[in-house]
């Protein structure tokens, strides 16, 4: 298991919302979370794991205000 980078999903989330995508689906771009509440950033899955997440709606990360 590896350590989450929060300036990798930082640039995840930014580069999706500049691009108007709440739900990719180029696995790199996905951010899922465990049961444990558990981060991870889609190229980070392990095989098999998938099926353990919940894929993170990207819409629920707050929006500049302007």
């Amino acid at each position: 298991m590896s350590q989450l980078d929060l300036e990798h999903l930082r640039e995840v989330v930014l580069d999706n919302r500049r691009s108007g995508d709440a739900r990719p689906r180029d696995r790199r771009r996905q951010v899922f979370v465990d049961p444990g509440g558990r981060i991870v950033i889609g190229d980070d899955l392990e095989e098999g794991e998938a099926r353990q997440l919940s894929e993170v709606h990207q819409a629920v990360f707050a929006a500049p205000r302007g």
